[in-house]
């Protein structure tokens, strides 16, 4: 009887201490370690960085691979969609690549990189400096088209929704800003967050959410920028998000606030204010985004093998 209450007991805490369930999707080979990879728009494949500049695409469910045609340099932030690839660089280089891997576009942006981001056709580049507020680029013409605006500090993390319309800015002086396509800002309201460090949108545009240094997640509208929900605090800053496609589910990469090491992969249902956790070990974590039905984790367990994962 106590061993059966026992039982019971420890299923109890187990449901309070994680999230959902984590499905493997497939296997796939690679070369040697990834440092870090990237699910691209919709989940139709991913991206990965080896060593320096060595990168590589899957498409899934296939796990058919390429290489990515990156010459030099030590690359530091990916994006990708069906149609492009976007890689930065350490020295502020971003390098935008068609779909079948050859170069299209070269910006020099001189300094380190905070982020950047993909319209979903491609021909858009969204970028933004640890010295500088959002840009967006002409990936066709390498053309500047504007720079956005912050009261100090630099943009942090960028979003761009689906129909280009619309341009998320989180910035370090804690406030989010919405652009128009030609710059025009549509609205600035302060975030409350310590420091915003990333943000990820649902797949039709219309939601984001948002996390940082003191380790909760909150889920805005994007057009007006409101706040809609906001979960307790993980007890760790959070650097990287993913919302899922219906704008409902969040994950989240927590870090050891001193070392800076993958602590816990963090789950929140912004129907509440419930943070759990994903039951993987979180070192192991790649990378994560959506696909076009749900969230993907991107997993490392020996060398030149990984695993892309569902979490359902």
């Amino acid at each position: 009887m106590k061993a059966a209450l026992a039982a019971v007991l420890w299923l109890m805490l187990a449901s309070l201490s994680y999230g959902q369930t984590v499905k493997p999707l497939v296997k796939l080979e690679a070369p040697g370690e990834l440092r870090f990879a990237t699910v691209c728009a919709g989940g139709g494949s991913i991206a990965g960085a080896a060593g320096e500049h060595d990168v590589y695409a899957w498409s899934l469910p296939s796990g058919t691979r390429r290489s990515v045609g990156v010459k030099d340099g030590h690359i530091s932030l990916m994006t990708c969609n069906g149609k492009a690839l976007a890689a930065g660089f350490r020295d502020g280089t971003v390098v935008v690549f068609d779909a079948a891997g050859n170069e299209k576009r070269r910006i020099e942006m001189k300094h380190e990189l905070a982020a950047v981001a993909l319209s979903s056709d491609g021909d858009r580049l969204a970028v933004a400096t640890i010295n500088s507020p959002v840009q967006l680029w002409d990936v066709a013409s390498g053309k500047l088209l504007w720079t956005g605006s912050t009261d100090f500090g630099n943009t942090t993390a960028i979003g761009i929704v689906p129909e280009g319309n619309l341009i998320v800015a989180a910035d370090g002086d804690t406030h989010i800003r919405g652009y128009d396509p030609k710059g025009k800002l549509v609205y600035s309201v302060d975030s409350g967050l310590l420091e915003p460090f990333d943000l990820s949108l649902s797949a039709d545009g219309k939601k984001f959410a948002l996390a940082g240094a003191e380790g909760t997640v909150e889920l805005y509208d994007s057009a007006t920028g409101k706040r809609l929900n906001k979960s307790e605090s993980s007890g760790n800053p959070i650097f990287a998000v993913a919302l899922a496609p219906e704008g409902m589910k969040v994950i989240a990469l927590e870090l050891d606030a001193y070392r800076l090491e993958q602590v816990a992969i963090g789950y929140w249902d912004t129907t509440d204010t419930t943070m759990k956790r994903l039951a993987v070990e979180p070192k192991t974590v790649r990378g994560f985004g959506k696909s076009d039905t749900g969230l993907l984790l991107v997993r490392q367990e020996a060398s030149g093998k990984i695993s892309v994962d569902s979490v359902e």
